[in-house]
């Protein structure tokens, strides 16, 4: 049974006009009438307010049996020791959400809207995937095939329409904007973009130890039930490279796990450091240079594994180091990487093109220093 199949019956079974309901969930009847004739789907971010209406809770909406609180801490003997991110209610809109997402990237007549977003913060990501050669709604609905609950947060203050969808990807921060049209069936994504102000490679807050989030499994490695024991292989595309990330779990509810978001960090930072160890020559101390930690915070194409992709790997290395010698190691790199490319003419000017276009967002103060010394090394 659907949701909206669902809505209905539990009208019927409390004897609730339409009306009733729209009043008390402040939804126009017009909307609800829709639900009924065109087979349309409430948007998650109505979930809610329909659940108050009904006098139902969530999960009775969405089908699922209700998750027992002390169930939140299952990933930990001790409970004090384990901390789940989001209440059962934003875990269930999460998973609402990223299922919705990943059932799009599915479907054949999704169209991609390649137009300047208001923000004017998309078109550099597509000018990165078409100077890479990469089909970029191919690329989209990889990301979205592999959205994981914990990644996104809803931002409702974007949606402004019936059947829009607007998410961040707090994991980074992709902006994907769904307008989904019902009278053509038809859903189409029409906007992608990052955002880079106020720089992305930087130190985050203090990780809590035992911070769990919420995960979908792509599979199950190993399994032992009597200790509620799993491990668990996850896809995480970030840039235009998808990761497989094995990590230890527990077993959440019949459609996902619980990993502690560290282990997750900790495998995508140690490939992006393998990268970087592979970048510096034996002329170059390794040694006295920071590497990345899940503290730190890289930017989405820096872990893409080809010219453009390490040159923000290295960017990203030097933004993070801490103090003048390592900065200068970092940066002698950087030059030794742009001088030895081996392009030709045209193709390094559409490198650095698509560079300044791609950091054109960023505003980190020593950005264009930085774009400037990529320019002097690499022509």
């Amino acid at each position: 049974m659907t949701i909206r199949e669902r809505i209905f019956q539990i009208m019927e079974e409390k004897q609730m006009t339409q009306k009733e309901f729209a009043k008390l969930a402040k939804i126009p009847e017009s909307t609800i009438s829709d639900w009924k004739k065109k087979g349309n789907t409430p948007s998650a971010e109505k979930l809610i307010d329909i659940s108050t209406a009904l006098g139902v809770p969530v999960t009775e909406l969405l089908g699922v049996p209700p998750v027992e609180s002390g169930d939140c801490f299952a990933i930990s003997e001790n409970c004090e020791e384990a901390e789940l991110v989001e209440t059962d209610t934003e875990l269930l809109l999460q998973k609402t959400l990223a299922y919705k997402l990943r059932k799009l990237a599915r479907l054949d007549w999704i169209r991609l809207d390649e137009s300047e977003h208001a923000s004017k913060q998309n078109l550099h990501l597509f000018r990165y995937l078409d100077f890479l050669g990469m089909d970029k709604l191919a690329f989209v609905k990889m990301y979205l095939s592999q959205i994981q609950p914990f990644m996104i947060t809803e931002m409702k203050s974007q949606e402004k329409f019936e059947n829009a969808i607007c998410v961040l990807d707090r994991f980074y921060r992709i902006s994907v904007y769904i307008k989904v049209d019902a009278t053509q069936n038809e859903e189409v994504i029409v906007s992608f973009h990052e955002n880079h102000k106020n720089g992305v490679a930087k130190r985050n807050p203090i990780m809590r130890k035992n911070r769990y989030v919420y995960v979908f499994a792509d599979s199950i490695g190993s399994c032992i039930p009597t200790k509620d024991s799993y491990t668990i292989n996850l896809l995480i595309t970030r840039g235009v490279s998808t990761f497989p990330v094995n990590v230890p779990a527990k077993k959440y509810d019949e459609d996902g796990f619980l990993v502690n978001e560290t282990y997750i960090q900790n495998a995508l930072v140690d490939v992006a450091n393998q990268y970087l160890e592979d970048l510096y020559t034996a002329d170059l101390d390794f040694s006295g240079v920071e590497q990345f930690s899940s503290l730190q915070r890289l930017s989405y194409t820096a872990r893409g594994n080809d010219c453009f992709s390490n040159i923000s790997l290295l960017v990203d290395s030097i933004l993070v180091q801490r103090d003048a010698h390592s900065r200068q190691v970092a940066d002698a790199v950087l030059c030794i990487y742009c001088n030895s490319l081996e392009l030709l003419e045209s193709d390094k000017r559409e490198l650095l093109e698509t560079l300044q276009e791609r950091f054109s967002v960023n505003s980190v103060r020593v950005m264009p220093e930085l774009l400037e010394r990529v320019e002097r090394n690499l022509l």
